[in-house]
């Protein structure tokens, strides 16, 4: 049974609307879709603190409207309809917790995911994910988004991803922990993976991320974005690579990545999962005719790479993929084992190293 709430509203523009008297009992998927729809453009919703539960999607599809959970939390209860959407432009979502049931197999599909953005100018702020069956946040063919204070756990694929084109978009602050896939990830699919022509990921700037243990997978993945800024990255405890910068072939065709800079902090005890070899850092090609351009990797510690990883840094470019003008510098390597600071696959002059550390001493490298 649904239990409808009480509302408490001014209808001029500008005006807020309190969802009040508290999280209602049951279900809460009509009340809540109700409300949302009911929002002019420039209103605001302020939830009362609570959780709201919901069996279905849920859908923000009002533009220019600010949704202010006060806290509460919005609880999915049924994987396949899980996914909060925002469809319209320049909303702003913010203190707000986002919940869906742990454990169960990865679902692969856009309304598994628990937060969709698929529109322009939108803001999230303070908003928290504890589980998915699929992404924590999906941002697709999104331009102008920004990405504060967002928090992501326990998910069964990606914690952040950026994909379908997306551009001019912002992340700050953020942190994802025990994804079951990358933590944040920038994806950019060809043609021959979609059937379809898609642009890559172009302008995105990512500050202070924090990955905090993937259960499988990547850190900080670029693959297929242009123009791509990380700065003060913190990543540990990933079961691949802490960072991986790449043009990606069978199965997954991900387009070529050019102009990514990955600048400063720290990446330890990196490709934890024995038997797919990776670096701590890997840039990488397998893709014939695509490859990695013009990437910048800078000011990096890493410490306590798995000695079963292929190297600290791992540099390729197999099956006609390529590297060019890529550039490392200023990378600390801190470790026990007798793991190589660089392990390289591709030509020398694809790539450029300089001011190798190893255990505080300066090191030759290839």
């Amino acid at each position: 049974m649904v239990v409808l709430v009480v509302i408490c509203f001014v209808v001029a523009a500008g005006a807020s609307r309190n969802l009040a008297h508290g999280a209602p009992p049951g279900d809460s998927t009509a009340a809540l879709q109700a409300r949302f729809d009911q929002l002019k453009p420039g209103e605001t919703l302020n939830l009362e603190p609570g959780t709201y539960q919901h069996s279905g999607e849920i859908y923000i599809r009002v533009p220019g409207v600010q949704i202010d959970g006060n806290g509460a939390t919005l609880q999915a209860t049924n994987d396949p309809t899980s996914a909060v959407w925002v469809t319209a432009d320049n909303v702003t979502v913010s203190n707000l917790n986002l919940t869906a049931p742990q454990g169960g197999p990865r679902q692969d599909s856009t309304d598994r995911s628990k937060l969709v953005v698929g529109a322009n100018g939108v803001t999230l702020r303070d908003v928290t994910i504890t589980g998915s069956s699929s992404v924590g946040v999906f941002i697709g063919g999104a331009k102008n988004f920004r990405l504060d204070r967002v928090t992501v756990r326990d998910t069964r694929a990606d914690g952040i991803q950026i994909t379908a084109g997306s551009s001019d978009g912002e992340i700050n602050d953020s942190t994802t922990e025990r994804t079951g896939d990358d933590g944040f990830a920038v994806l950019g699919y060809s043609e021959q993976k979609l059937g379809y022509h898609s642009e890559p990921c172009r302008n995105i700037t990512i500050n202070s991320p924090v990955v905090h243990g993937t259960t499988w997978s990547r850190g900080i993945v670029v693959a297929g974005g242009e123009d791509i800024h990380i700065h003060n990255i913190s990543v540990s405890n990933t079961s691949l690579a802490g960072v991986f910068i790449a043009a990606v072939g069978d199965p997954f065709f991900m387009q070529s990545s050019n102009g990514v800079e990955v600048t400063g902090g720290t990446v330890t005890g990196a490709n934890m999962t024995p038997g797919f070899p990776m670096g701590a850092v890997t840039v990488s090609s397998d893709y014939a005719g695509h490859g990695v351009a013009n990437a910048v990797i800078s000011d990096l510690t890493i410490t306590d790479t798995a000695p079963t990883a292929n190297g600290n840094v791992t540099l390729e470019a197999t099956n006609g993929g390529f590297l060019n003008k890529v550039v490392l510098r200023n990378i600390h390597i801190q470790q026990r084992s007798d793991l190589p600071a660089v392990h390289a696959e591709a030509p020398g002059h694809s790539f450029a190293l300089s001011g190798f550390t190893m255990n505080g001493n300066m090191i030759d490298v290839p």
